[in-house]
């Protein structure tokens, strides 16, 4: 009876010391909370975010409080509180915070001011209240919008139209341009003149009226600003087109597709030419308007009327709508995005203006097509070339030669089928071919 007894108090003590030792290894441990990652930037904005990742392993995490504090004044910007078992503690051993607020809002000015967080965990510590770790970090505050000033005149457009618009703003930005409704153009900046900007803008050919041109700039801080661009949108009326499909065009077009466009359909001529004329047309579209985005240099070389391909007669225009018929059937619509010089067979193709060759290979609808990058997101486009005497990469003088003329692609005839594309917007040609409207539209607004 006594070996029972003394083996039920050994049991006692153990169980005891088992459940002194929870108490004092976990509910009363002494680990304050950790925060694991803060990301900030360089300057807190009007709107702000902080990012940070807070920890706890033990007793795991009971509350989070962050305060904005400069001078006198403090305001709390955020609090969680996290459900906490008083056995087990708190069940959240980690969070990962994304917190927005707004110090310009909260009354704070622009300066240095510091950034509070307190952290509290579940354990049994300090009354039951549990340890308490506070971080604080010194930060800036930027609550002031960059300044924007226009710099060039009235900006008269038309549909399928462009025009340089220059800018100023007071301090370096991240982000900045022109909004032309849902179209945005970035601005790049002048190679000599600090916070100067010049931004070629263009209105799509589609385009029946303009609801907005408004430069917009964002600063390191996130602040954004926005500012009208004066403008006058010119009505212009492009001509209508009708093509005529024919069999023989058909037999002696269709193959070259075939040859390399496995996805079109090959029971069919007609079915085929009307998938080149719509799904092929708007894949090409697509990938010229994505190469054709943005500059890869930093010169400007449309500070000069473009060249044009020499003793041409001009066989289409930019914004033609063109309805194409088979035997007296609608079977398709389609813009032209270019003009079509003719001149005799194979005549040699010269630069429109200096650049950078960005692509020179063959390119659906426009057969072998090479595209010059002009800078400030100015590209000239010449197609349905026999080959190329240029590759990707080399820099060209204006007038230079870069290939021939000839019928790849979608060509009934031999000609050059030119297009001017503003950051991925086609445009007309004829305004770049005048020497008048270069030097009034963009010219005259150079600095340099």
């Amino acid at each position: 009876m006594k070996k029972i007894l003394s083996f039920v108090i050994l049991l006692l003590v153990v169980g005891v010391l088992a459940f002194l030792s929870f108490l004092f290894f976990f509910k009363f441990e002494g680990n304050p909370p950790r925060i694991e990652k803060i990301a900030l930037p360089k300057a807190l904005g009007k709107q702000s975010q902080l990012e940070i990742l807070i920890a706890d392993n033990r007793s795991g995490l009971r509350a989070v409080n962050i305060y904005l504090k400069q001078d006198k004044k403090i305001a709390k910007i955020f609090e969680k509180t996290y459900p906490v078992d008083p056995i087990w503690g708190s069940s959240t051993k980690e969070d990962d915070l994304k917190v927005v607020f707004s110090p310009f809002k909260l009354g704070f000015k622009s300066g240095k001011a510091s950034l509070i967080v307190e952290i509290i965990d579940g354990s049994w510590r300090n009354s039951l209240k549990g340890n308490r770790a506070v971080f604080q970090k010194e930060i800036v505050l930027d609550l002031t919008s960059p300044r924007i000033v226009v710099k060039s005149p009235m900006h008269y457009l038309v549909r399928g139209g462009s025009n340089l618009v220059v800018y100023t703003i007071s301090e370096p930005v991240v982000r900045q341009g022109v909004w032309v409704d849902d179209l945005f153009f970035e601005g790049y900046p002048d190679p000599k003149i600090p916070n100067l900007y010049y931004c070629l803008i263009a209105v799509p050919v589609n385009t029946k009226r303009i609801h907005r041109v408004q430069i917009e700039a964002e600063d390191l801080a996130g602040n954004k600003a926005s500012f009208p661009v004066a403008y006058y949108l010119k009505p212009k009326r492009y001509r209508n087109d009708v093509i005529n499909i024919s069999d023989n065009f058909l037999k002696r077009k269709i193959p070259e597709f075939w040859d390399r466009y496995p996805e079109i359909p090959r029971d069919d001529y007609l079915k085929a030419f009307i998938y080149i004329n719509t799904e092929l047309r708007r894949k090409n579209n697509a990938k010229i308007k994505e190469l054709c985005r943005k500059s890869q240099i930093k010169d400007f070389y449309g500070k000069r009327f473009f060249l044009r391909l020499p003793k041409s007669a001009t066989r289409a225009l930019f914004g033609d709508y063109r309805t194409y018929y088979y035997k007296g059937q609608k079977i398709g619509n389609a813009y032209h995005l270019g003009i079509d010089l003719a001149s005799i067979a194979g005549s040699p193709v010269p630069a429109a203006a200096g650049g950078k060759v960005i692509f020179a290979d063959y390119l659906g609808i426009y057969g072998n097509t090479i595209i010059i990058d002009h800078g400030f997101g100015l590209f000239s486009l010449y197609a349905h070339l026999s080959g190329f005497t240029v590759a990707p990469g080399d820099t060209v003088k204006r007038g230079q030669l870069i290939g021939y003329t000839d019928t790849t692609g979608l060509a009934g005839g031999d000609h050059l089928h030119f297009s001017v594309l503003v950051q991925g917007v086609f445009v007309e040609p004829l305004e770049w071919f005048d020497p008048n409207w270069v030097k009034t539209r963009i010219a005259e607004k150079l600095s340099f």
